[in-house]
């Protein structure tokens, strides 16, 4: 091989590398830049309601490190939010009613999931979350009343 081609084909392996750097960093930080408390917001009607982080250590970190599960409380409706922002690619998240009354939502997502919602008014919820190869789930949390 020419020390022309030699250059040539490092040349694109330099490239390919640095192409692949750019779109993890990028896929990153979109989804690192997911609010989970606008995304809640954002689909309840007039998208003012004030969700408050659940005193028990929220946002729960999923077990591979590559993503969060926050959980958000509206006091006036007894609605449960829950969102799943990962540190890139497949994201899950769902929430139930710990007693089972009322069903349950689930969503998948790229680089976040969510919002899921259930109403919970004196009740404990149960929240599942997923990034990457890695699940989590919190049973009885949340407890409103």
């Amino acid at each position: 091989m020419t020390p022309r081609w030699k250059r040539l084909r490092r040349t694109w392996a330099g490239a390919a590398v640095v192409a692949a750097a750019v779109l993890v960093m990028s896929s990153a930080t979109a989804a690192q830049g997911a609010d989970p408390e606008a995304l809640c917001n954002a689909s309840r009607p007039g998208g003012a309601l004030q969700y408050t982080n659940d005193a028990e250590g929220w946002p729960k970190p999923l077990p591979n490190g590559q993503g969060n599960v926050y959980l958000y409380y509206e006091s006036a409706t007894g609605h449960n939010c829950a969102v799943t922002v990962s540190s890139g690619g497949y994201a899950d998240i769902g929430i139930r009613r710990t007693d089972g009354a009322g069903g349950a939502q689930w969503l998948t997502g790229s680089g976040s999931a969510g919002p899921v919602y259930v109403q919970a008014e004196e009740a404990c919820v149960d929240v599942s979350g997923a990034a990457g190869d890695r699940s989590a789930t919190w049973s009885g949390v949340n407890c409103g009343g």
